[in-house]
C-alpha cells in the first residue's frame, strides 16, 4: 500500500509538473506576449544549463573531490571546439581527442 502512495505522489507531481508548463505557455491564457516572450527566452536556457550540471561535476570531481586532469582539460578542449565551430561532432571529437591525447602523455 505504501508503494502504491508513493507511486501516485510521484504520478501527481509528474503530471503538475507538464501540465503547468502547458498551461503557462498555452494560448488560451491570458497573458501578456511580453510575459510569455520572456518565459519562452528563459527556457532556451534551461538545456545547457541541465548539461553543464550533469557534466561538470564529472569532469572537476571525477572522484569526489575537486581534480584537475585529463578530464577537466578535455571538457576545455571540447567548449574551445563548441565555441569556435558551434558543431556537436567538433565538440565531441575535440574533447576526445584532447582526452585521448592526455591519457596517452600520461597526465
Amino acid at each position: 500500500m505504501e508503494n502504491l502512495l508513493i507511486f501516485a505522489g510521484m504520478a501527481l507531481v509528474t503530471y503538475f509538473t507538464r501540465s503547468a508548463m502547458i498551461f503557462a505557455l498555452g494560448a488560451g491564457v491570458p497573458r501578456t506576449l511580453f510575459v510569455r516572450a520572456l518565459f519562452r527566452r528563459w527556457l532556451r536556457y534551461v538545456p545547457p544549463a541541465v548539461l553543464a550540471a550533469l557534466v561538470v561535476p564529472a569532469a572537476l570531481a571525477p572522484q569526489g573531490r575537486l581534480a584537475f586532469g585529463p578530464h577537466a582539460w578535455a571538457v576545455l578542449a571540447g567548449a574551445v571546439c563548441a565555441w569556435r565551430t558551434r558543431s556537436v561532432l567538433w565538440t565531441i571529437v575535440g574533447g576526445m581527442v584532447a582526452f585521448w591525447l592526455l591519457k596517452a602523455l600520461g597526465v
